[in-house]
């Protein structure tokens, strides 16, 4: 006996899976992005459930912040973390000067109430970033 082929259900992954490709192609500039690509979703649970909760926990203030002033507090972050922490380097790469990528991640920690310097916080803000990036959930 053949299993059911779910053209809906695929097609939802694929289109969800696509949407996240030109989201991070298009806050990267990079013209390439691979969907799956990194080590961090090894530590981030598959249950949608625990990381929209992760999400909501770490950075809820910082989205809805984000969604009210169009203010790219979590794309900063993200940013400066996958450019090791870099801000002259972040900040070119976001095409905004380096003083206000400071005050962005500044803001960001007062809103997540995480202090970027401590290893601990930024792990944590490090996965919530992760997870809020996952096919269907903030994106």
């Amino acid at each position: 006996m053949s299993r059911p082929f779910l053209p809906g259900a695929a097609l939802k992954v694929a289109q969800r899976e696509a949407l996240w490709a030109v989201s991070k192609s298009a806050e990267s500039g990079r013209p390439v992005v691979r969907y799956g690509v990194g080590s961090t979703g090894r530590w981030l649970p598959d249950d949608p459930a625990v990381l929209t909760a992760l999400v909501e926990h770490v950075l809820g203030e910082v989205l809805r912040y984000d969604a009210a002033h169009d203010s790219r507090l979590r794309v900063s972050a993200r940013t400066w973390m996958e450019h090791d922490r870099r801000t002259e380097t972040a900040a070119a790469a976001l095409h905004i000067h380096a003083n206000t990528l400071s005050y962005r991640l500044r803001r960001f920690g007062t809103l997540a109430d995480r202090d970027l310097t401590s290893t601990g916080a930024l792990t944590e803000a490090w996965l919530a970033i992760q997870a809020a990036g996952a096919p269907g959930l903030t994106d």
